[in-house]
């Protein structure tokens, strides 16, 4: 009877140290799904920008197919954001357009150099400003 008193609350406090370890486990898990979703997020909110930006970009391209003064466009709602462009004549059948996208109050423009031929227009150069 005695080397079982000894051993009375052992299986508790090795329920508990088992406890505490699931516990922490849980939390560090819970911490790094958190992490993950927030890069998620961000990634998504680059990638919508990115095709905010693209459309702003092809939108002008088209206007400059069949309008060689075509100045651009206000920002105005486009999907779940906005976009809008500026378009300056370079000379001769060069124009420079600034295309931007926003989203979620964020903001992405990209700068490309144009040609105007009787073909169509096509971008010569292009890079993301912000």
């Amino acid at each position: 009877m005695r080397a079982r008193r000894r051993e009375d609350g052992y299986a508790l406090l090795a329920a508990l140290v088992v406890l505490v370890l699931v516990s922490i486990s849980l939390a560090i898990l819970a911490t790094a799904l958190q992490i993950r979703m927030r890069l998620v997020r961000q990634e998504a909110q680059a990638l919508e920008l990115g095709a905010l930006s693209d459309a702003a970009l092809a939108e002008a391209l088209y206007n400059l197919t069949y309008d060689q003064d075509f100045p651009g466009k206000g920002e105005h709602a486009f999907g779940a954001g906005a976009i809008a462009s500026q378009v300056e004549k370079l000379g001769g059948n060069r124009y420079l357009v600034r295309a931007t996208g926003t989203y979620a109050g964020q903001r992405r423009s990209v700068e490309a150099e144009v040609v105007r031929t009787y073909r169509g227009t096509r971008v010569v150069r292009w890079a993301r400003v912000r």
